[in-house]
């Protein structure tokens, strides 16, 4: 079975290797300090309170999500396209494993979203890239990503607001969507791209 749980201080140490220590979104030049990033997560934890959701299945892990207040992340200034909008949250990046990354990824993305409807966040930004057709759906999930498949946010409902060669800032406003609970988003999209999956071979048009 799986379950979804809140990314915190005190959580943050479960999380795959590469994640304890990475500073990459914390700091504008340092991409890796473990007692940076123990410092980072606590203040926002008392801050803020948690700032991302954690995917597992069983004992397994299967993917994260980081999210937050744009402030909290001064590499999102440097970055083409930027920067995010001050009103904005900013989804960050995640780590997914197993079988499905881009559905991990998708109910992760609806977990964030509903969280950050919960605190009356106006609006959502992410750092995207529109990968070609032929790349795979593992290269654009698998691992450790620090910008999103834009085809995957455009389905979501996000905007791209600004351009800088292939990176995309992509936003939406949570003001204008309705409030649901994640599980009731997370059904409307299975609707949603059941609707769109292409039919069986051999069946009628």
């Amino acid at each position: 079975m799986s379950r979804i749980s809140t990314l915190t201080a005190a959580t943050r140490g479960d999380l795959p290797p590469p994640c304890i220590s990475c500073t990459f979104w914390q700091h504008d030049r340092v991409v890796t300090d473990e007692r940076r990033k123990e410092a980072w997560a606590e203040s926002v934890q008392r801050r803020h309170g948690g700032f991302g959701r954690v995917l597992r299945e069983g004992d397994g892990f299967r993917g994260m999500v980081q999210y937050g207040p744009a402030e909290l992340f001064p590499r999102a200034l440097a970055l083409p396209a930027g920067p995010p909008g001050r009103d904005a949250a900013l989804i960050t990046c995640t780590y997914l494993e197993g079988d499905d990354p881009e559905g991990a990824c998708e109910r992760l993305l609806l977990e964030a979203l509903a969280d950050l409807k919960a605190r009356d966040v106006a609006a959502v930004e992410s750092f995207a890239i529109g990968y070609p057709d032929e790349v795979p759906s593992a290269d654009r999930f698998l691992g450790h990503h620090t910008l999103f498949d834009r085809a995957l946010l455009e389905r979501f409902g996000f905007v791209v607001v600004r351009t800088s060669g292939q990176v995309a800032l992509a936003r939406i406003d949570l003001r204008a969507t309705v409030p649901a609970t994640a599980g009731r988003m997370a059904r409307a999209l299975r609707v949603a791209r059941d609707a769109l999956a292409p039919a069986p071979s051999g069946a009628p048009a």
